[in-house]
């Protein structure tokens, strides 16, 4: 009984160093965020966090890959979590852009046919949302994130003009009606996709903590 509420005690607590990371990396900025602001944000004292992580750049990189692999803060660990875990993050985070870009990309061999435009409303959405709190420390973070940073602008750039190309489909198909230029519209849907799948929960003006992904979708 004792071992497991150890255990319980260790992943809850992992669990608020996720989301004091994130918030602090996003709102703060990761160079301005130290080891102090973490801990005071979920009440625990500066000795105590680094029982759990040898430092921020660790408790960054945890943050990151717990964002493309869920699963991952859910493991057992051995304190302080190694630093080796982390060495793949990079890696990693190429992988998912790149499949994330060939999933949705994939109705464009066949234009868009049993494809429609809700649903790739959807798609688009999602990949926003699954991956927002990642996406926004990197966006948040240029200088400290730089070659982070330049795959992400290849993904952006990518996926932008993937939902570019399918509201050409759609507009040519009478699906979608649009007024003023294609790559207008086309930010606009991601923008708009942006603000309602990380933005409003995340680092809004008037942030809603409290809005589900599926009410905002």
């Amino acid at each position: 009984m004792g071992n497991r509420y150890g255990e319980d005690l260790m992943e809850n607590r992992l669990k608020l160093i996720y989301d004091a990371g994130s918030n602090l990396f996003i709102n703060k900025g990761y160079a301005l965020t130290q080891m102090r602001d973490i801990a005071k944000d979920i009440g625990l004292s500066v000795g105590m966090l680094y029982q759990y992580f040898t430092g921020k750049k660790d408790i960054l990189h945890f943050v990151l890959k717990c964002t493309i692999m869920p699963s991952f803060l859910g493991r057992e660990f051995d304190y302080p979590v190694k630093p080796e875990l982390f060495s793949d993050v990079v890696d990693l985070i190429v992988k998912v852009f790149a499949a994330n870009q060939e999933q949705f990309g994939q109705h464009l061999k066949d234009d868009a046919a049993d494809y429609a435009l809700q649903d790739m409303l959807s798609d688009a959405f999602d990949i926003i949302a699954k991956y927002g709190v990642g996406l926004l420390i990197i966006e948040h973070n240029r200088d400290s994130l730089v070659e982070l940073n330049g795959y992400y602008g290849q993904f952006r750039q990518v996926y932008l003009q993937q939902v570019l190309a399918y509201i050409r489909i759609y507009k040519a198909n009478g699906t979608f009606r649009i007024v003023g230029e294609d790559s207008y519209a086309a930010r606009a849907i991601v923008e708009v996709l942006a603000w309602w799948g990380m933005h409003i929960m995340h680092d809004a003006y008037d942030r809603d903590n409290n809005i589900t992904l599926e009410k905002s979708k």
